[in-house]
C-alpha cells in the first residue's frame, strides 16, 4: 500500500474499532439491563415474602384466639352442668365437691382471658404491622414498576439503536483494506473469547500515537518505530503493548485522528 493509502486505511481501521467499541458498550448495558431489572425485583419478592410471614404469624395469634374462647365455651357449658347437679344433690360433700369443680373452672377462665386479651393486643399490633408494610410493598411495587418500564424502554431503545449501528457497521466494513480487516477481527476474537482480556478490548487493537505516546499502554514509542510508523510504508506495532499504531502525521494540517 501507498503511504497516503495506508494512512487513510489506519483511520478507517480507527474508524471502525471506535464503532465496535460503542457497540461493544451497547451489548453490555443490553446485558447489564435485565440483570437491574431482576434486581429491582427482588425487592418487591422480600416484600411479598414479609407479608406471608406477618399474615402466617397473625393468622396463628388468631388461631390461638379461637382455642381459648372455645375453651372459654367448653367451660361454660361444664359448669352450668356443675349448677344443674348441685340443685339436685342430697349431700353437703358432693354440693361442696361440685363447687371445687366451679371454682376449677373460674380459675381456668380467669386464665384464658388473661391470654385472650394478650393474644388479641399482640393480634392488633400485627395487624398494623401488616397494613404498614402492605403500604410499603404497594410502594415498592409502583416504585419497582415504573424503574422496570423506563429500563425495558432503555433496552428497546439500545436494541433499535444496535441494530441501526449493525447495519451501518456492515456497510462500512468493505471500506476497510481486508489484511488489517482480518488482523483486527482475529484480534478481536481473541480478547472476547477471554473474559480475563475482554476488558483490554477497550484500549482497542488500534492505538493512537500523540505527541510520541502510546494511547494503549501510555509508554513512550520508541523512536525507530515512531519515525517509521509517521512515515506510513508499512503497519507498525507498539513495542509495549504490540498494538497497531496510527501515529500522528509528520506532516502538519493532516486532520489526526
Amino acid at each position: 500500500m501507498a503511504n497516503e493509502a495506508l494512512r487513510e486505511q489506519l483511520v478507517l481501521l480507527y474508524q471502525l474499532q471506535e464503532r465496535d467499541l460503542e457497540l461493544l458498550s451497547i451489548h453490555q448495558k443490553l446485558q447489564d439491563i435485565p440483570e437491574q431489572i431482576a434486581q429491582l425485583e427482588v425487592g418487591v419478592v422480600k416484600y411479598t415474602k414479609d407479608i406471608e410471614a406477618k399474615s402466617e404469624e397473625l393468622a396463628e395469634t388468631e388461631k390461638a384466639q379461637r382455642a381459648k374462647n372455645a375453651e372459654l365455651e367448653m367451660n361454660a357449658v361444664q359448669r352450668e352442668k356443675y349448677q344443674t347437679e348441685q340443685r339436685t344433690v342430697n349431700s353437703n360433700e358432693a354440693y361442696s365437691a361440685l363447687e371445687r369443680q366451679i371454682e376449677y373452672l373460674d380459675n381456668q377462665d380467669e386464665e384464658a382471658e388473661e391470654v385472650i386479651l394478650n393474644l388479641m393486643e399482640e393480634s392488633d399490633q400485627l395487624k398494623e404491622e401488616l397494613a404498614a408494610l402492605e403500604v410499603e410493598a404497594n410502594r415498592e411495587k409502583e416504585r419497582t414498576a415504573t424503574e422496570v418500564k423506563q429500563l425495558q424502554q432503555g433496552l428497546n431503545t439500545l436494541e433499535t439503536e444496535r441494530d441501526e449501528k449493525l447495519k451501518q457497521r456492515k456497510a462500512f466494513l468493505p471500506k476497510v483494506n481486508k489484511a488489517l480487516r482480518d488482523e483486527y477481527h482475529r484480534w478481536m476474537k481473541s480478547r472476547l473469547g477471554s473474559p480475563s482480556n475482554a476488558a483490554r478490548v477497550k484500549t482497542g487493537f488500534v492505538a493512537l500515537g500523540k505527541n510520541g505516546i502510546c494511547s494503549s499502554c501510555r509508554i513512550a514509542i520508541q523512536p525507530q518505530n515512531l519515525k517509521e510508523a509517521q512515515k506510513y510504508e508499512k503497519p507498525v506495532y507498539c513495542s509495549s503493548c504490540k498494538r497497531l499504531l496510527y501515529v500522528e502525521p509528520a506532516t502538519p494540517n493532516i486532520p489526526f485522528p
